[in-house]
C-alpha cells in the first residue's frame, strides 16, 4: 500500500488569464493531518476543488491511494474514499439530522426496488445497523439530541458538527475540509480540532484541511503545506516554517513574527 495517499504533481489550473493553480505539487502521508496555508487568493480552496473533483486541471496529475483520478468525476473520487466538506455547511435542510447522515451512505440493498421488495427483512435490519451507527456517529459529536431536528434549524455551529457527521457517515479515507473553523467559536473550534485528532488516532483518517487559524493549525496538524501564487511556497510543521523569511515575507507579512510566535 502507498506510503503517501495523496500524491498531486504540477497541477496548473487557470480562469481566463488568471493562473488559479500555477504548478502546485506536494504530497500527503497516510494517517496524517496536513494543513494548506497562505494568504487570500494563494490557490488553497481551488487546490482542494481540484482535489475532490470540482474543478480539472489543465495539465498535471492527482494520485490517490496510489491510482490516478486526475479524470475521475467527484463522486467516483467519492466512491474510492476521498470526501470533502465546503466553506458553507451544505446541509440538506429539508431533512432531519438523522436523516442527513443515512442520506450518504452507499450500497444500501434497499436502494434497488427489487430488494426492497424480496428481501424486506434484509433490508429492514440493515436500516436499522445504519440508524444504530448513525445515532453513535451523532453522540460522538455531541448532537445526539438534535437527530429529530431539521437540519435548517440549526445553528452555524451545529450545521459544522453535522457536516463533519455526516462526512465520517460515508466511510471515509480522506477528509478534506475547506476552512472548517471559519465563523464558529473559540470553543467549537477546540472541539472540532480534539475531534479531527481523535479520528485520526482511532481510524487513521487522514485529513487536508485549508485553515487559517494558525494556533488550531499548530495543535493538530503534523505537516503544513504554504501556498503562494498558486504553488507550494513551502512545508513543514509550524515550528519549522516559523523560521522561514520567505513564508513570513509571503503569507504573514508585517508583524508576522508576533503573530507566528502566536
Amino acid at each position: 500500500m502507498a506510503e503517501n495517499m495523496l500524491e498531486v504533481d504540477d497541477i496548473r489550473l487557470s480562469f481566463g488569464g488568471l493562473k488559479a493553480i500555477d504548478g502546485c505539487s506536494f504530497e500527503v502521508e497516510r494517517g496524517t493531518i496536513t494543513a494548506l496555508i497562505g494568504p487570500n487568493g494563494a490557490g488553497k480552496s481551488t487546490t482542494v476543488n481540484t482535489i475532490a473533483g470540482a474543478y480539472r486541471p489543465q495539465s498535471g496529475k492527482i494520485r490517490f491511494n496510489g491510482e490516478d483520478i486526475t479524470n475521475l468525476p467527484t463522486y467516483a473520487r467519492a466512491q474510492k474514499g476521498l470526501i470533502r466538506t465546503y466553506q458553507i455547511s451544505r446541509e440538506f435542510g429539508g431533512m432531519s439530522v438523522l436523516e442527513n447522515l443515512l442520506v450518504v451512505r452507499r450500497g444500501q440493498s434497499g436502494e434497488r426496488l427489487i430488494n426492497a421488495v424480496f428481501r424486506g427483512r434484509q433490508s429492514k435490519r440493515e436500516t436499522e445497523a445504519l440508524v444504530a451507527e448513525a445515532n453513535e456517529i451523532l453522540n460522538t459529536f455531541g448532537i445526539y439530541k438534535l437527530r429529530h431536528e431539521f437540519a435548517s434549524n440549526l445553528s452555524g455551529g451545529q450545521k459544522r458538527l453535522l457536516e463533519l457527521s455526516r462526512a465520517v457517515m460515508a466511510q471515509p479515507k480522506m477528509m478534506l475540509l475547506d476552512e472548517p473553523m471559519a465563523g464558529v467559536t473559540p470553543a467549537l473550534i477546540e472541539r472540532l480540532g480534539s475531534h479531527m485528532v481523535e479520528l485520526n488516532r482511532s481510524m487513521g483518517m487522514t485529513f487536508v484541511l485549508v485553515e487559517h487559524n494558525l494556533e488550531i493549525v499548530e495543535k493538530i496538524c503534523s505537516q503544513v503545506v504554504v501556498m503562494a501564487l498558486g504553488k507550494k511556497l513551502a512545508e513543514g510543521t509550524m515550528a519549522e516554517l516559523r523560521s522561514k523569511p520567505e513564508v513570513i515575507e509571503a503569507y504573514l507579512g508585517g508583524g508576522a513574527h508576533e503573530r507566528v510566535g502566536g
